[in-house]
């Protein structure tokens, strides 16, 4: 049997043979860079697509072969915990099943309070501008990478809206385009930069990425902003998560995240992490073995963390800029001693608040 730094060494290093990533495409399979049209909404300076195979390029490909072996010793790790955390809830509540979604692992880093704050009011009321802007960008690159050029952005994102059944994101979004002329187009114009994607690279859009721990009994889960290769393309994966706001270091460990869900969902873990945020350059992380020991132990760490939580353990109060957007704010003494909570759903531009009118909480 082949072993899994061959697998992806060989993919990678077949890939780079004529000087770009894979298979060259067929004249029809990428939206050409640069066809703009006066009615195209969005001017084209580079490809976004073309800035990834160049950090590919110049990749080492054995980092993802010796990932990809890591990955079972740290999925012993986790399910060791996520075993004890299952049988701690049995005492409480048997068979009861230990949800750990990328956003509330992120809200647990942050503040234990923020987490159990909103797990027990799971609609968090109207999101704020901050929060459309990502809704809406990430609606944008869906667009651009599955039907091409957007032409009448505000238009175009209330019908993927309502296609997705977001009726009442659609109220909200018209709302905030009449409070903020120029909030569709700006984004739309930023998401242009994902034009020229081949086919052959199969993009997917909010895809999710699901590990049943223990039996079933604990499950952690995200939804992937945008995958390019990977398995059954013959090309190197890459993940890519799609930010609005200001970039964040907990965003670093949202990304490291993504390449263990994917790697244990695969068998094979990307070869690149990515953030991006519109107006600047794409961040890129290779995927190696010390990234997913990271991921690992700060998965195992929060399904403990959780699991003692929700079995009655008061909250840790941690202030910070997320008492912004906690539902506790009003309350908590810890925020109300450190900054005041802004009201009527508004943030700081800066911040993208963890926010989705479906829950991330996919899977079982």
């Amino acid at each position: 049997m082949v072993s899994g730094e061959m697998a992806v060494g060989e993919v990678l290093v077949s890939s780079l043979t004529n000087g770009r990533l894979g298979p060259d495409p067929a004249p029809h399979d990428a939206v050409p860079v640069g066809c703009e049209t006066p009615r195209v909404h969005g001017e084209v300076s580079g490809s976004l697509f073309d800035d990834l195979v160049a950090e590919l390029e110049v990749l080492d490909p054995t980092l993802a072969g010796s990932a990809t072996q890591a990955l079972s010793d740290l999925r012993e790790q986790v399910e060791e915990q996520a075993s004890a955390a299952a049988a701690l809830l049995d005492g409480h509540d048997e068979g009861a099943v230990l949800r750990v979604p990328k956003g509330r692992l992120a809200d647990l880093q942050q503040c234990e309070r923020l987490a159990v704050a909103r797990h027990a009011r799971p609609d968090g009321g109207p999101p704020g501008v901050a929060a459309l802007r990502g809704v809406a960008l990430d609606r944008f690159v869906l667009l651009e990478l599955t039907q091409g050029p957007i032409v009448d952005p505000l238009e175009e994102l209330l019908s993927v809206l309502d296609v997705q059944g977001e009726l009442e994101t659609c109220d909200q979004v018209v709302a905030a385009a009449s409070a903020e002329p120029g909030f569709a187009d700006d984004l739309a114009g930023a998401a242009a930069v994902w034009r020229g994607v081949p086919k052959s690279w199969w993009p997917r859009v909010q895809s999710p990425a699901v590990a049943q721990l223990a039996d079933g009994r604990v499950v952690c889960s995200g939804k992937l902003d945008v995958e390019l290769g990977g398995v059954l393309t013959g090309h190197p994966g890459v993940v890519v998560e799609v930010k609005s706001g200001a970039p964040r270091p907990a965003h670093v460990e949202e990304v490291a995240l993504y390449a263990l869900l994917v790697g244990w969902r695969d068998g094979v873990v990307p070869s690149l992490v990515v953030r991006w945020y519109p107006d600047h350059p794409a961040a890129c992380l290779p995927v190696d073995a010390g990234l997913l020991v990271s991921a690992a132990t700060r998965l195992g760490d929060a399904i403990g963390q959780w699991a003692q939580l929700i079995v009655g353990r008061r909250p840790g109060e941690t202030p910070g800029p997320w008492c912004r957007w906690c539902p506790d704010a009003a309350v908590c003494p810890s925020a109300a001693a450190t900054v005041e909570p802004t009201r009527d759903g508004a943030e700081d531009p800066g911040d993208e608040v963890e926010w989705e009118p479906p829950v991330d909480e996919v899977g079982p």
